[in-house]
C-alpha cells in the first residue's frame, strides 16, 4: 500500500516557482524511474511463482492490475511535466470597435491550460501593435492560475499582442543541463553541440542556464488594416507570412522563425490545436487528448516552415531554441521559448 500511495503522488502539481519546479521534476523523475523498475521486477518475479503462491495470486488479481496501471500512468508524467510554455489566449479573436480586448497568459505543458499564473512583475514588455501604432499594455493582473491582460482599442483593424517575460537563471551541473535538453524536447540541439564539442564535460564546474519566454497572438477589431507582418521585437519570434486571422481548415500557414534578428535554420518547432469552448482553459483531459495529436517540424535554411490547418479550433506554434550565451553576459547558455496562438475557422 505504501508503494501504491507513493506512486499515486508522483504526478503532483509543480511549484509555481519555475526553478524549483524544474528541480522537483528531475527529482520526481529519478524517483519514478526507480519505482517503475521495482514494479517491473515485481511483475517478473511473480511470474516465476506457482499459481497457488500468495504473490502470484496477487499478480493475477484485479487489484494488482489496477495498481500496475496506476503506477505506469503516474510515473510517466514526471518526465513530461518539466516543459512549460507560455501562451497568450484571447477571450475572443474578433471584437467590435469600442469593445474590450482581453487576453489570458497561460503557462503549462498542456495547451491552452495553465498550472500557475506568471506574476505581472516578470513582464519586460507587453505591446499591442497595429498597422501604424504601437501601444504599451499596462493593465496586467492575476486571476486564479492565469495572468490577465486588458486593453480597449480605439481604432479598427488587426491587433498583434505580444508579451516578453524577464529572463531567469538556473545554476546546475553539466549532467543536469544535458538531461534538461533531453526532457525539454531538444535532443537534436544536444547532439549538435556534442558534435561541435561545445557541451561541457560531466564533472566540471556547474554552469548557468538563462531562460526567457515570449508569447504572441492576434485579435481582429472590426475590419481594418492588417498588422500580422509587424515584428514585436522579441529575441525569438514566429513571423507569419500569411494572415493568421484569415485561416480556414485546409489552408497552409507559412511562417519564418527569427532569433536575434536572424532566420533560424533547421529550427525544431511543434504545432497543436484544440477545439474552442467555454472550458478550454481548464479542461486538462481535453488538452491531453489534443496534445497526443501534436506534430513537429523543422524550418528550412531560410527559417521558413509551412503548416497545414487540419481542423477548426484554437492553434499554437511553439519552439525552444538553445544556444551558448555571449561571454561575460552572466550565463553559459541561453534558452529562448516562443509561442504563437491563433484561431482557424471551418471551411464555408
Amino acid at each position: 500500500m505504501r508503494l501504491l500511495k507513493r506512486a499515486a503522488r508522483i504526478g503532483g502539481t509543480p511549484d509555481t516557482m519555475e526553478n524549483a519546479r524544474a528541480r522537483k521534476a528531475r527529482v520526481r523523475w529519478r524517483g519514478a524511474r526507480g519505482r517503475l523498475t521495482l514494479i517491473l521486477r515485481l511483475v517478473k518475479t511473480s511470474s516465476e511463482l506457482q499459481p497457488d503462491q500468495p504473490v502470484s495470486r496477487f499478480r493475477n488479481s484485479r487489484r494488482f492490475r489496477r495498481f500496475f496501471a496506476l503506477a505506469i500512468v503516474t510515473v510517466i508524467p514526471a518526465a513530461i511535466l518539466l516543459a512549460h510554455d507560455f501562451w497568450l489566449v484571447p477571450d475572443a479573436f474578433v471584437i467590435t470597435p469600442g469593445g474590450r480586448l482581453a487576453v489570458s497568459g497561460q503557462t503549462s505543458s498542456l495547451f491552452p491550460t495553465s498550472l500557475s499564473a506568471v506574476s505581472p512583475d516578470r513582464i519586460v514588455a507587453a505591446r499591442v501593435v497595429t498597422a501604424d501604432t504601437v501601444v504599451a499594455l499596462t493593465s496586467a493582473s492575476i486571476s486564479g492560475v492565469s495572468m490577465r491582460l486588458g486593453y480597449r482599442p480605439t481604432k479598427a483593424g488587426q491587433h498583434v499582442i505580444g508579451v516578453q517575460l524577464a529572463p531567469r537563471t538556473v545554476r546546475e551541473s553539466p549532467a543536469s543541463f544535458k538531461r534538461y535538453l533531453d526532457l525539454e524536447g531538444a535532443p537534436e540541439a544536444r547532439a549538435r553541440y556534442e558534435r561541435e564539442g561545445l557541451l561541457p564535460a560531466d564533472g566540471r564546474d556547474s554552469l548557468t542556464r538563462r531562460y526567457a519566454k515570449y508569447g504572441k497572438t492576434f485579435v481582429e477589431v472590426g475590419r481594418g488594416a492588417r498588422a500580422y507582418e509587424s515584428a514585436l521585437g522579441h529575441p525569438l519570434e514566429f513571423m507569419p507570412l500569411d494572415d493568421p486571422s484569415a485561416l480556414r481548415v485546409g489552408d497552409t500557414l507559412h511562417v519564418r522563425l527569427v532569433m536575434l534578428g536572424r532566420a533560424v535554420s533547421d529550427g525544431r518547432f511543434h504545432l497543436g490545436s484544440i477545439q474552442m469552448g467555454a472550458t478550454q482553459l481548464r479542461d486538462t483531459l481535453a488538452a491531453r487528448r489534443s496534445a497526443s495529436q501534436d506534430v513537429s517540424g523543422t524550418t528550412d535554411a531560410d527559417g521558413h516552415a509551412a503548416v497545414v490547418m487540419t481542423r477548426a479550433g484554437l492553434w499554437n506554434l511553439r519552439t525552444i531554441q538553445i544556444l551558448p550565451a555571449l561571454k561575460g553576459s552572466g550565463a553559459d547558455w541561453d534558452v529562448h521559448w516562443a509561442t504563437m496562438v491563433f484561431a482557424v475557422s471551418a471551411r464555408r
